[in-house]
């Protein structure tokens, strides 16, 4: 008796040790998410800012020169594709970023999954202990 006490107390340490590991890691996904949103907005405000200023730039120049050289409807339509160039950018940017979330929200699920099956290996070892 004295035996297989022994080797479920074992298990069961074993499992509290997986699941603390699992929960330390956990833990490092969450708190490189916290992070890495943050740097993401930051990051997002000084990129859309500095586009934006660029963009802006580049724009009066082209339609400055646009100017100069046709009139009318061409000119504009220079300004329109200089918009669809920043929107698309912008958007291969954000895809990019989105993927890393998925990928990092995947890990985050397969963690709290194991935790739980880890919790329910635990449970089920200390109910054979104190039968």
């Amino acid at each position: 008796m004295d035996s297989s006490n022994e080797k479920l107390k074992q298990q069961l340490q074993t499992l509290q040790k997986q699941q603390t590991d699992a929960e330390l890691s956990l833990d490092m996904l969450k708190r490189e998410q916290n992070e890495r949103i943050w740097l993401e907005e930051d990051f997002e405000r000084i990129w859309l800012e500095e586009d934006f200023e660029r963009i802006c730039y580049e724009e009066c120049e082209s339609l400055e020169l646009m100017r100069e050289v046709w009139q009318g409807d061409q000119a504009r339509n220079f300004g329109y594709y200089l918009e669809d160039l920043q929107a698309d950018e912008k958007n291969k940017w954000r895809q990019t970023f989105q993927a890393e979330e998925e990928k990092r929200q995947e890990k985050i699920n397969t963690y709290q999954k194991n935790i739980y099956q880890l919790e329910s290996k635990q449970q089920d070892i200390q109910k054979e202990l104190f039968q």
